[in-house]
């Protein structure tokens, strides 16, 4: 039996099992999906057998979206562009990486955000594998300003490097200029794992204490638990709020298809997670 899965650190908190299984069982698949935790140093061995283990392809997240890419014989235009990898594909003895996460966050904007984001200025946290991926998006959709702000300053001006034409703001977490721009915003995303019940940080919040507009829209890509620190401050004060769960069911519906040629319907697989 062929198998796909998805790779990562920790893998607790995963929802792709249930998601995939979903549209395996759709189109009665001779297909398994499996869990691959794994430290990065595992990550060579994993890929020079992948082919010899029958597996045909999978998904990829925290914290290897990034690392996985020297083990790829080829990439897709999308991680060309972004730098990181959320699927990859195993084409006989080659790997070849691909990027669905900027598909799946902008399908789970809502469209009355999506029609004026040239007139939104938006803020990212994050300067990883997701963070790239939503300022493609973002640069995509043509938003009117994007700004980000990450620990390591250096990061995130290596993201505003690769995009010639327009200017990207960069700032360190915490410093005055970030947090001026995070209580002027329209739009704020949390691509970390700040938040996140099996993440360093569970209880954290990194827009807490902030005067933030009271119509934000904030977009939290951790969808464990549903409502985060971050998503309930918003909620709090009046703000729309989206956890990580459409963006997750897009981006898997998008690399599914990659793999297996065959699109699930979206709500099949939400219907899988049986949520609250």
């Amino acid at each position: 039996m062929n198998k796909i899965g998805i790779i990562g650190n920790p893998l607790s908190h995963t929802l792709s099992p249930d998601i995939h299984n979903s549209a395996i069982k759709f189109f009665n698949l001779d297909l398994s999906f499996e869990k691959w935790e794994m430290e990065t140093n595992q990550l060579e061995e994993f890929f020079k057998t992948a082919h010899e283990k029958r597996i045909i392809g999978g998904c990829i997240t925290i914290p290897h979206k990034e690392n996985v890419l020297e083990f790829f014989d080829d990439y897709d235009q999308s991680v060309k562009r972004i730098g990181s990898s959320n699927w990859f594909k195993v084409n006989k003895n080659k790997i070849i990486g691909f990027n669905t996460d900027y598909i799946g966050f902008e399908k789970c904007i809502p469209k009355s955000y999506k029609n004026n984001i040239d007139k939104k200025d938006c803020v990212v946290f994050g300067a990883g594998g997701s963070a790239k991926a939503v300022i493609e998006a973002f640069y995509g959709m043509k938003a009117k300003s994007i700004t980000v702000i990450n620990r390591s300053l250096e990061k995130a001006e290596l993201i505003s490097k690769k995009y010639k034409d327009i200017k990207i703001n960069t700032f360190e977490l915490g410093s005055d200029k970030a947090i001026k721009y995070i209580e002027s915003s329209d739009l704020i995303v949390n691509t970390t794992s700040v938040g996140m019940n099996s993440g360093p940080n569970p209880k954290g919040n990194l827009i807490e204490g902030f005067n933030i507009k009271k119509n934000v829209l904030g977009i939290d890509l951790v969808y464990s638990p549903l409502l985060t620190p971050f998503l309930g401050t918003i909620n709090n004060n009046g703000g729309d709020i989206i956890n990580g769960i459409d963006m997750l069911i897009y981006q898997a519906q998008s690399g599914f298809e990659i793999i297996t040629e065959k699109k699930c319907p979206f709500e099949i697989m939400k219907s899988a997670l049986k949520l609250n």
